[in-house]
């Protein structure tokens, strides 16, 4: 008699902001709210291999870390990856001390001029002064851990709201206000070195893995049935730009073509279908024979149309079970504005038992 899995409650919650934690290190468009995260692996045991195939920021990597389990992040987007590696990051102890160490070399490069200057894209949404500061910081890039590299990343965006005003949301990026403020950008990556170290998770806790690669592709990466639960909250199919707003300033900065990691990733329309296919095949050959898999995912309007979430993956593969929540009240209340559809959101499991999938009733 095998042990059940655990069937799988969606929590109704208030609010999904969360600044005061890992997941504060950076806005990442689209991640799963550290609540949601929270509240579903609870439910899962604390013993076993989680996958988010689509870990973005790593969210859910963090949270599976901190209850225990061995945790295994995939992401195809570059800057997500190193977030992701940020929140995992284990060396905790000189992470501030080694912050400020930059800092200094950093202002001395400032004041000898011994920088590039920003290219004029980015350059347009900062003080020439933070700009500057910036740039001095770049030249350590190499030289920081990966904690320290997200807080780079986290500290570029909080910079940018400031030199516009804060009239920016912490997710998005509107026009350009003149004249710019400045903004002290080796305090701000201080500030947030500091803020963002007492989330760490314990040194007790196994190290999660971030791995940069293609989803549609996982039994390349990922050991044969090695897999006890698959959480993840999948791009949305409504053509969401993982690589727009801040994202766009620090792939600017760092002179990266978006436009080429745009191509990898799977955020089409024409093609959404066709690539979760190919991540769910690609599931049922990295995960156990008792394996849990559990999918969050939403309401989206295409074209005018709004298709259910959990409707469309079911018909990919036929679900156990589909628990379905309504929404309001998101990080950016703009959003709620713009958005008058009553929109919902629903996990979608699929729980194996000896490879098949067991249907639930309710």
């Amino acid at each position: 008699m095998r042990e059940m899995n655990p069937i799988i409650h969606f929590e109704k919650i208030d609010s999904v902001n969360n600044p005061n934690s890992m997941h504060g290190i950076y806005p990442y468009r689209g991640k799963i709210s550290a609540i949601d995260a929270q509240n579903i692996i609870k439910q899962l045991p604390s013993k076993g291999t989680i996958l988010d195939p689509f870990c973005g920021s790593g969210t859910i990597v963090y949270e599976g870390q901190k209850h225990g389990l061995k945790a295994i992040g995939v992401d195809n987007n570059p800057l997500a990856v190193q977030l992701a590696k940020a929140k995992v990051h284990k060396e905790v102890g000189s992470s501030v001390e080694e912050c400020k160490k930059l800092i200094e070399m950093a202002k001395k490069d400032y004041d000898s001029k011994n920088y590039e200057k920003m290219s004029e894209g980015p350059l347009k949404s900062f003080h020439e002064q933070t700009a500057a500061e910036i740039m001095c910081m770049k030249n350590y890039y190499e030289s920081m851990n990966d904690y320290l590299k997200g807080v780079f990343f986290g500290a570029i965006a909080l910079a940018a709201r400031g030199c516009n005003g804060y009239v920016w949301t912490s997710s998005t990026v509107g026009k350009n206000i003149e004249p710019k403020r400045y903004i002290d950008f080796f305090e701000k990556m201080l500030s947030k070195t500091k803020k963002h170290s007492k989330y760490f998770n314990t040194l007790d806790c196994e190290a999660a893995k971030i791995i940069h690669g293609d989803s549609r592709k996982l039994s390349e990466m990922i050991e044969s049935h090695s897999i006890d639960f698959v959480f993840t909250s999948p791009p949305y199919f409504d053509g969401l730009d993982y690589t727009a707003y801040y994202g766009k300033l620090v792939y600017e900065i760092f002179e990266i073509d978006r436009v080429e990691i745009k191509k990898n990733l799977i955020q089409y329309v024409d093609t959404y279908e066709t690539s979760m296919r190919a991540v769910i095949e690609e599931l049922e050959k990295v995960t156990t024979e008792n394996a849990l898999i559990i999918f969050v995912v939403g309401d989206k309007r295409v074209k005018g149309e709004v298709i259910n979430g959990g409707d469309f993956f079911r018909n990919i593969r036929e679900a156990s079970y589909i628990e379905e929540r309504s929404y309001s009240g998101s990080s950016s209340q703009v959003f709620d504005v713009l958005n008058k559809t009553k929109r919902k959101e629903q996990i979608v499991v699929w729980d194996k038992y000896k490879g098949e999938i067991v249907k639930h009733e309710f």
